[in-house]
């Protein structure tokens, strides 16, 4: 429960990390909007599911719309930093989306979880974030741990590999994960996004200083 709390809460964080860019008038540059997008996304998902929670409204057919929003944004995310093998990229994702958006909407009675379309996006984004985590450390021109886009990709795969081991848990042997297991990877996702825009924050807020 306490971890729960928890995850809600670095959400909100995540979210409130976008005031540091409007109070000091500094500009998100055109590479992080669709980052942007997802954090404002999630935020969102978390007042609908709390609103849900509290007056006892099933909300497993919002994971229909949230689930398809949330793999085209971390796919853009990842894609736009792909540049060797990006044309396989795009046509792998284009087929996992088209099943993601299929299963969703179409396969899958609203009232029941997409497991299968959760699955094969959760292994296709494990495999892609592990893809770029690979880059982003050894074909780097600066140390990895300075450049943001690490963590974003960093909280990517924790997310999506805990995710892929859940679901291949329960659908080869019907062994359920601790809930608590994916509130931590939800938990650490969200702080090393909030990490990652404090990050780009000071280093905007360098360039526009040496600008002046």
């Amino acid at each position: 429960m306490k971890l729960g709390i928890l995850s809600n809460i670095s959400v909100v964080i995540l979210f409130l990390s976008l005031f540091l860019f409007l109070f000091s008038k500094i500009e998100i540059g055109k590479e992080k909007k669709i980052f942007l997008l997802y954090i404002i996304v999630a935020f969102l998902s978390e007042i609908v599911t709390h609103f849900t929670a509290v007056f006892h409204i099933r909300n497993v057919w919002f994971g229909h719309f949230f689930f398809p929003m949330e793999f085209f944004l971390f796919f853009l995310i990842l894609l736009q930093w792909e540049n060797r093998y990006r044309k396989y990229w795009i046509a792998a994702g284009a087929l996992v989306g088209t099943y993601v958006s299929l299963d969703n909407f179409l396969l899958t009675d609203f009232s029941k979880f997409p497991v299968i379309a959760m699955s094969i996006q959760n292994f296709f984004l494990f495999l892609f974030s592990t893809r770029m985590l690979i880059e982003l450390t050894t074909r780097n021109f600066i140390p990895f741990y300075k450049d943001e886009r690490f963590y974003i990709v960093a909280g990517i795969f924790i997310y999506t590999c805990m995710a892929s081991l859940m679901h291949l848990f329960f659908n080869l042997f019907s062994v359920y994960f601790p809930s608590d297991l994916m509130v931590f990877a939800g938990l650490s996702l969200n702080l090393l996004l909030t990490y990652a825009m404090v990050l780009y924050y000071r280093q905007r807020k360098m360039l526009a200083e040496a600008l002046k």
